[in-house]
């Protein structure tokens, strides 16, 4: 996952190098389930990283956004005892996880103010994972984990629809140029399609999960396999309030271009 951040942010930046007039943008994200989504999970927090086109002559941007969100982290001490009576003890780690891939659009109501809100438009594909590792007892720096598997993976089709506020710091720092950096804040509303889901907590006032998910674990000296249950899995619609706080860079060819406009 580290590896796909890195890549999509890289090519954000030979595309903003390129480009006459580019934003460039990352964000804190809070992302909150709702609806069906919402009695099954927890709330997510997470990154994102996005380069726009800005048109010229037009109070319009179209882009494409990467986004990494974590809702569950649960590391458990476990012991084990095997049918031949040897026990082991190791830490055992669920990761829950979804990630979006979107198109985006903004269209800015003050394009020329310190102060410019606008409304926003996003389509995409969202991506469901839940990942196990089980860490090495006898690696103390937890680099060669004894097991690790993608326990569970879906996807579905999303859109949202939103709207925030960007605000020129140029007006707070008085020697910054103007249209090089902002404050961005905002809140869109995602929906979608049916989509898998883990929790390693079972949600019990709101009925029963779909089934269970375990996870096998084998004795490397004697090769005996022990199973062990690691979480629930949950399925409905994508429902989801999120909210952002963050910076946009403009590269310098783009405030040129917005001078001679």
């Amino acid at each position: 996952m580290k590896k796909l951040i890195l890549m999509v942010w890289g090519a954000l930046l030979v595309h903003a190098a390129l480009a006459q007039r580019w934003d460039m943008a990352s964000s804190f994200n809070y992302s909150r389930p709702t609806g069906g989504m919402g009695r099954n999970i927890e709330q997510g927090f997470g990154i994102t990283f996005e380069g726009a086109r800005v048109l010229k002559n037009a109070p319009f941007s179209v882009g494409a956004e990467f986004s990494y969100n974590a809702y569950g982290h649960e590391k458990t001490r476990q012991q084990y005892t095997f049918d031949d009576g040897s026990v082991t003890e190791t830490n055992v780690i669920v990761t829950n996880a979804f990630s979006n891939l979107m198109v985006t659009g903004k269209f800015f109501l003050r394009n020329t103010k310190l102060i410019n809100p606008y409304l926003s438009g996003k389509g995409g594909y969202s991506w469901y994972r839940t990942n196990l590792t089980i860490e090495d007892p006898e690696d103390v720096d937890g680099c060669r984990p004894l097991e690790s598997e993608r326990l569970l993976t879906d996807g579905t089709f999303t859109a949202s629809l939103g709207g925030g506020v960007r605000v020129d710091l140029s007006g707070i720092f008085k020697k910054m140029p103007t249209s090089m950096l902002f404050l961005d804040l905002s809140a869109h509303m995602t929906e979608g399609g049916n989509v898998e889901y883990m929790n390693v907590h079972e949600q019990s006032t709101h009925g029963s999960p779909d089934r269970d998910v375990m996870a096998r674990f084998i004795n490397n000296n004697t090769q005996v396999v022990h199973e062990h249950h690691v979480g629930h899995v949950y399925s409905s619609r994508v429902e989801m309030m999120e909210y952002r706080f963050g910076i946009v860079y403009r590269p310098m060819c783009g405030r040129q271009l917005s001078a001679n406009e």
